[in-house]
């Protein structure tokens, strides 16, 4: 595990999120675990996260700008002009299709694909919820295979499956 997105429901206030901050972020962290909230710049920076995954490309200047080269900000692309655009102008990574999709879609994994042979900046593969989803990620060439809700009641069953897949899949 690389990365742990706190995605926090619209409308929640800042001190409902920073409870839930308070208690994963250290978890996270002490085991190098990236910890990132979503959307929201400001109190990423004051609680100490590691960044700040945004869900709209045109947000960046403003989240870059506010946090500084230092602090992770990725971003979820619909399009390739807006991967092209966020990666150029320093994103650390892109992120393609939706997280909670219940298997990766067909226009996510053809950018994914395609990201992955034109460029550098590390690319999220979205829409996971088995072995046989981030198997299909990886070999369109994710960097990092993001699980969505739909994951979460099954993964600690199939948390070795999707290992054995991923090793196998990198090792062709």
């Amino acid at each position: 595990m690389a990365c742990l997105l706190l995605r926090c429901a619209p409308g929640l206030d800042d001190g409902a999120i920073g409870s839930a901050v308070e208690r994963l972020r250290p978890l996270a962290q002490k085991h190098d675990i990236a910890f990132l909230i979503e959307d929201r710049v400001e109190l990423a920076r004051a609680m100490g996260a590691d960044g700040v995954h945004l869900t709209m490309a045109v947000a960046y200047d403003e989240a870059r700008r506010r946090l500084g080269p230092d602090m992770i900000v990725g971003v979820a692309c619909g399009e390739r002009d807006d991967a092209i655009d966020v990666a150029e102008q320093g994103a650390d990574y892109v992120a393609f299709g939706d997280f909670d999709d219940p298997s990766p879609a067909a226009a996510a994994l053809d950018l994914t694909e395609w990201w992955g042979e034109t460029m550098t900046v590390a690319c999220v593969g979205t829409g996971c919820t088995d072995a046989r989803d981030a198997a299909r990620l990886a070999e369109a060439g994710a960097d990092f295979i993001a699980f969505g809700t739909a994951a979460w009641p099954t993964l600690a069953g199939t948390l070795r499956d999707i290992a054995v897949a991923l090793s196998q899949s990198h090792a062709d």
